[in-house]
């Protein structure tokens, strides 16, 4: 099991997401999911990310999702 703040830190992007993208919770999982963006970026990189002001974090998560 992950620590709880990591946990946490990716449940508010995912709710801050689909607030700014304007799409369901289930949808920008569904889009980490596809694009292992959980694995791949939000856990490695977990320790610098959550320094970060949350538009960075916003706009890197969006391109991510997007690409």
């Amino acid at each position: 099991m992950k620590p709880m703040d990591e946990i946490t830190f990716i449940v508010l992007c995912i709710q801050r997401l689909a607030l700014y993208l304007e799409i369901s919770q289930e949808e920008v999982y569904t889009r980490f999911n596809a694009k292992k963006i959980i694995e791949n970026f939000i856990l490695p990189c977990f320790s610098v990310l959550k320094t970060q002001n949350w538009l960075i974090v916003q706009n890197e998560l969006v391109g991510l999702m997007q690409n």
